[in-house]
């Protein structure tokens, strides 16, 4: 997956108009879109966990919920402990 839109001209402007706050760029990338690819390819994985896990474990039993739960947290503080180590804190900046 590519870290910056695939968007004709008129659609980037529009784009551009819509992010909120201030953008740093590194390297030519767009902080803004680098914490969208990083939170997207975790729930990508997440989904994917969660689908082994439901095949593995009947959903909505306490064993189901308790490693449910453990794997949210998981890719959630690495995630969050990732983005810290790149950027700082950057807790209200990462897009849904």
């Amino acid at each position: 997956m590519n870290a910056i839109p695939d968007l004709t001209e008129m659609d980037y402007d529009e784009w551009e108009e819509n992010k909120q706050g201030p953008s740093i760029v590194i390297d030519g990338l767009d902080i803004l879109d680098i914490l969208h690819f990083i939170t997207n390819k975790r729930d990508k994985f997440i989904a994917i966990a969660l689908a082994e896990l439901e095949e593995q474990v009947a959903p909505g039993t306490p064993e189901f919920r308790a490693s449910r739960k453990i794997i949210l947290d998981g890719f959630n503080d690495y995630t969050r402990s990732l983005l810290r180590i790149l950027f700082g804190d950057v807790e209200g900046m990462v897009m849904k």
